[in-house]
């Protein structure tokens, strides 16, 4: 008997938020106009990714990968401390495991981790995906007066261009890599080409208008079609069912281009700076 599907994925499965709405939505919110161009800044990010698939039975944060590409940041009060970012990324996620001693469950099929025809081969596990999107996230921020240090949290939505999957080819000798292609591709239906994320995200001032921005990212819905698992236990009666999820750690230095900066005069009684050298020029933004 297969187990019911998590009550997330089938509340996922009946709302089906549409991508063209989130869209549209972005765009009418985030685009200037006339009166408030002033309050929009502009910049560029670029990082790397280091992501897993929980779902899959491969841990750890192994498969490294780019994060990347051009934001806009609306000001959402005349304080400067609430903003909303709306980004336009490139990111490269996926999994990899090479050679992992002990297995509790293994997959059977197209994509398996372990072919039960080669068992000496049992424990030289090899398996790489990696999964190419472009990103719309949309998050709101706060920062900090005091250390300038923004908190944020948000949602992104993930278009899939580019997919490429491989594991062992037991049939090869061991001298061998053995690493084989697999037949998947982005309209193969193995994965799904949308993929909705939450965010949390931290910025840390470093010099003017740039930034060191460490994010978390996860999965709203399954990105995939559920895979069986199973078990090596004696005592195993049933396979496991599991649906792969991203998990996403994301480091990146983040640039505004046409923000505006002064130094910093607030001084507290022992004459020690309150917060960075350098603060945003909140006089140079029209309200």
């Amino acid at each position: 008997m297969q187990s019911p599907k998590p009550l997330f994925y089938r509340f996922w499965a009946t709302v089906k938020i549409a991508p063209t709405f989130f869209l549209l939505s972005a765009f009418c919110f985030l685009f200037p106009t006339t009166s408030s161009a002033q309050r929009f800044i502009g910049g560029i990010a670029a990082g790397i990714n280091l992501t897993q698939v929980d779902g899959d039975e491969v841990f750890g944060y192994y498969k490294v990968g780019f994060n990347g590409g051009p934001f806009v940041k609306l000001m959402l009060d005349k304080k400067q401390r609430f903003s909303v970012t709306m980004e336009l990324l490139y990111s490269q996620k996926g999994a990899v495991q090479n050679n992992r001693t002990y297995i509790e469950h293994i997959a059977l099929g197209d994509t398996a981790l372990i072919d039960p025809r080669y068992p000496n081969y049992d424990k030289k596990l090899f398996y790489k995906l990696r999964t190419d999107y472009l990103e719309i996230p949309l998050v709101v921020h706060f920062e900090d007066p005091r250390s300038k240090i923004a908190i944020g949290v948000g949602i992104t939505w993930g278009r899939l261009v580019y997919i490429k999957e491989m594991q062992m080819d037991f049939s090869k000798m061991r001298t061998d890599s053995g690493a084989r292609r697999l037949n998947t591709t982005v309209n193969s239906g193995r994965y799904n080409k949308n993929d909705w994320g939450i965010i949390a995200d931290v910025k840390i001032p470093i010099y003017k208008g740039l930034k060191f921005n460490f994010r978390f990212q996860y999965s709203l819905a399954p990105f995939g079609k559920k895979r069986q698992f199973y078990s090596q236990s004696p005592n195993a009666t049933a396979p496991v069912n599991r649906w792969p999820f991203h998990n996403t750690l994301t480091f990146r230095f983040i640039y505004s281009i046409n923000e505006k900066y002064i130094q910093n005069t607030n001084y507290d009684k022992e004459g020690n700076r309150i917060g960075p050298k350098w603060i945003r020029d909140s006089e140079a933004m029209r309200w």
